[in-house]
């Protein structure tokens, strides 16, 4: 009979030990991402009746002291936008909403600042652009909300942006380009610049989270997947 010292010094014996630790090391690991994923999906799954909209962030943001972003706004949800000083003589910030503008596609980035001070926004637009500058959050229904500015460059058309802006550290802003008008000549591509005293960061692009009517199918997909996984994790035999 093997001795219990021979047994735990002999290196096939260490072998199988190394090998039976690694295997429920995995297969914690692999319990603790699918209670995770199971987590993610039960709590985005709304009450019966109960229609919610969702989104989650999955870009890391962009940081720096200049910093430009392009987009499109053809498409693009529409809004009815705030009245500017411009070719519409309104005042800034805006206190009503404009009567040319009815309704017309926008694009809104989020973004904040590290260090307090003032900032330069300098756009270009293919199309008849305007600007507008929100803090602390945008809502397209309530355009007038929380609004600090708003430029039409008329009579410089394509090149809407702001000068001078007085931002404060950490709050978050959001810029909002827009048309001026309903007309096919309101809607393209444009490139924004921020620059200023400190880092800018963008926020990150939000993608739609599946329909809820559709939750429960990924849950039970994921668990189906998730039993499968186990079954392929289970410790090897050894002799």
């Amino acid at each position: 009979m093997l001795s219990s010292e021979f047994c735990k010094n002999n290196p096939e014996t260490q072998m199988s030990q190394t090998i039976k630790k690694s295997t429920v090391a995995e297969n914690h690991l692999s319990l603790r991402s699918i209670r995770h994923s199971i987590r993610i999906a039960s709590a985005a799954m709304p009450a019966a009746g109960v229609a919610i909209a969702l989104s989650v962030s999955v870009i890391l943001p962009s940081e720096a002291s200049t910093i430009s972003y392009s987009g499109n706004t053809t498409n693009a949800p529409t809004f009815n936008r705030p009245q500017t000083e411009g070719f519409e003589g309104g005042t800034n910030p805006p206190t009503s909403l404009s009567t040319n503008g009815t309704a017309v596609p926008y694009y809104s980035q989020a973004f904040s600042v590290d260090t307090t001070g003032f900032y330069d926004v300098v756009g270009s637009q293919t199309f008849l652009g305007i600007q507008y500058l929100y803090q602390n959050s945008f809502n397209p229904t309530t355009p007038l909300a929380n609004l600090v500015s708003g430029n039409d460059p008329f009579p410089d058309e394509n090149n809407s942006g702001f000068n001078g802006l007085s931002l404060t550290a950490k709050n978050p802003y959001f810029l909002v380009t827009t048309g001026f008008d309903n007309s096919n000549n309101s809607f393209g591509t444009f490139t924004n610049t921020i620059s200023g005293s400190g880092n800018i960061t963008l926020g990150s692009t939000p993608v739609s989270v599946p329909e809820p009517s559709s939750m429960p199918g990924i849950v039970v997909c994921g668990i189906v997947g998730s039993s499968l996984i186990l079954r392929k994790l289970k410790k090897p035999n050894v002799n």
